[in-house]
């Protein structure tokens, strides 16, 4: 029996495997720390999540939307409905999505490519493992990948049939794929300027069909538009991130910036507008749109070779995760560790790369620039024009998989059609581009990076895990010895211990060379305070004031240490200096009835 007569028992085929393959890889995902207590992305998506569900669904007093605000109100809904296994259910909605998206990919295979296209592309998606991946964490590459793949279906049925409601339809999905990932605002353009040229030759140029494309990609996104200017107080389209990373991908300083953490490194970075006075988030990210523009500017040349560099690493096999590796978390689940691994090959993209890039080609010289080069090409441009990652270039990923099955079956089928001789050059074309898309690739290192190994540390230290909090920042600073918030955290973890000597050595390290840091001098201060250094505490909370931007805490801190000294002069002196400068803080008018007596 031919099942591919049967597309409706394919496509259920395609979605139950590949449903399956997620719910074991949820399972065993479930064991690592940070499957309940995610970190940096993953964690604020869930504590917006978390605000959302306790009432605050208009986010009054937050301001604009700083990441796109859909996935977030997504995962809201799913904690009203399961408080208690939020977790488990936010992953077991993004497993049926992610399968949905697989299935669809057999849908779309059916009416762009054929049927055998299609399934084997359904299949590979439903065992591909960086989707697999995706899927399992709290992230939202799942939900804008099926939206992006609704949207190319329902653009490639109203092409061939318009259909105001249609194109209508499919403006609106388009507009929700840019409310969860706001890369897809590149292909709103694109599009229209596509179907401007396809409608070239009718009547009217079917400017209405058009029309109700780009409304209903409008009536999406407007009401966060609204929302943003009304209760957040300014005027920003979907959220306002998008200048903080563009710098990031496109400045002088790529590599630096490009390997900025989370926490207090990327907290310095996006603190630089502050520095200069701007307060509104839309002027923060004009300022790094700004700076990222001067130095293309400045530099024109250097800036093409960046963006050669940023294409070959789209197109690279290697999969380049930001702030946690994929690889490590092969570790935990045995569906990672066979669908993702590097050995001379980075399986699987490796080997997509160069299928897909031949099946580009023939595709493109078969049917011309159609809907699923279009989409496929135009969203890794956007990517490539911020920075490349396997997350941000996931959403893109069923495309090529359909590209590289259809470019693996053409050079089967020419491989039949010729001799050895007649082919020998798209063999030859074949191995140059495994060889090009798998060269240099970095180690398969299951260690975990400093980053990922502070996650840990972090994790393990709200759950209560003391050893094994330790044990991970011991690892964190081994990995990276300037990593200063590892230290940070290794120190107040050592003074939780009684360790108050060692803890004390940790902080006058990070003190040194993170002088503007007020919390260091806070709890290099505690440790002197521990050891009976009521002087020396005093002296470091004073050079905390001298160096780091003042804090009114700090200020609590050492005039209350000048009153255990009976030295109330002085605490008398700073506690009006401190009003001076904070007069409507609260912790310092607590103090008015201590400093009177």
């Amino acid at each position: 029996m031919n099942l591919l007569q049967y597309p409706r028992r394919v496509f259920a085929g395609i979605f139950m495997l590949a449903l399956a393959v997620r719910l074991l890889h949820v399972l065993q995902m479930s064991t690592s720390p940070l499957f309940a207590d995610p970190a940096v992305d993953a964690s604020s998506y869930a504590e917006h999540a978390g605000r959302l569900a306790e009432g605050n669904w208009l986010g009054r007093g937050e301001g604009p939307f700083w990441q796109p605000p859909l996935y977030p109100y997504v995962l809201g809904l799913v904690k009203v409905v399961f408080p208690e296994a939020f977790f488990y259910a936010a992953r077991l909605l993004q497993a049926l999505v992610g399968s949905l998206s697989c299935a669809l990919i057999y849908g779309l295979g059916l009416r762009a490519f054929n049927g055998r296209v299609g399934a084997v592309a359904g299949l590979a998606a439903a065992l591909y493992g960086p989707l697999i991946y995706f899927d399992a964490r709290l992230l939202p590459t799942g939900l804008a990948t099926l939206f992006l793949l609704v949207t190319l279906v329902l653009l490639l049925r109203a092409v061939e049939r318009p259909s105001r409601a249609i194109f209508a339809v499919a403006g609106a999905v388009l507009g929700m794929t840019t409310l969860t990932v706001a890369t897809a605002l590149a292909l709103v353009p694109l599009l229209v300027f596509w179907l401007c040229w396809q409608f070239r030759n009718r009547a009217g140029w079917g400017w209405h069909w058009i029309g109700c494309f780009v409304l209903g990609t409008l009536v999406a996104v407007a009401p966060v538009s609204l929302r943003n200017a009304t209760i957040g107080g300014d005027a920003v389209l979907i959220s306002y991130n998008g200048g903080v990373n563009f710098y990031v991908g496109n400045n002088a300083d790529y590599e630096n910036t490009i390997s900025v953490r989370p926490g207090w490194e990327w907290e310095e970075l996006v603190a630089q507008p502050l520095r200069e006075g701007l307060v509104q988030p839309s002027d923060k990210s004009r300022y790094f749109y700004a700076r990222a523009f001067e130095s293309i500017a400045q530099a024109p040349l250097e800036y093409g070779a960046l963006l050669v560099r940023k294409m070959a690493q789209f197109w690279h096999g290697d999969e380049i995760e930001r702030n946690q590796e994929i690889y490590y978390w092969r570790k935990y689940s045995t569906v990672l560790a066979t669908s993702l691994w590097k050995w001379g090959l980075a399986f699987p993209f490796g080997l997509v790369t160069p299928l897909a890039l031949i099946g580009l080609a023939v595709y493109v010289r078969q049917r011309g620039l159609a809907l699923p080069v279009l989409f496929a090409l135009g969203y890794g441009v956007a990517v490539i024009a911020f920075f490349v990652t396997s997350r941000y270039r996931m959403p893109v990923i069923p495309l090529l998989l359909l590209f590289a099955v259809y470019g693996a079956f053409w050079l089967y089928e020419e491989h039949g059609r010729k001799t050895l001789r007649q082919n020998m050059p798209s063999v030859a074309l074949l191995g140059g581009l495994l060889l090009v898309c798998n060269m240099g690739l970095s180690p398969m290192d299951m260690s975990g990076s400093a980053a990922t190994q502070n996650d840990l540390g972090n994790a393990y230290l709200r759950q209560g895990r003391y050893d094994m909090a330790q044990l991970k920042f011991e690892q964190a600073v081994r990995r990276d010895s300037t990593y200063w918030q590892a230290w940070f955290n290794l120190g107040g973890l050592r003074a939780l211990h009684g360790d108050l000597h060692g803890a004390l050595s940790i902080f006058q390290r990070v003190a040194a060379f993170n002088p503007e840091r007020a919390d260091v001098w806070s709890n290099l201060a505690g440790a002197h305070v521990g050891l009976g250094e009521y002087g020396k505490a005093a002296q470091v909370l004073e050079e905390a004031l001298r160096v780091a931007p003042p804090r009114p805490d700090i200020y609590v801190e050492l005039i209350r240490l000048y009153m255990a000294q009976r030295a109330f002069g002085r605490a008398d002196s700073l506690y009006h200096r401190a009003l001076s400068q904070f007069p409507d803080d609260p912790y310092l008018h607590t103090l008015h009835d201590e400093i009177a007596h």
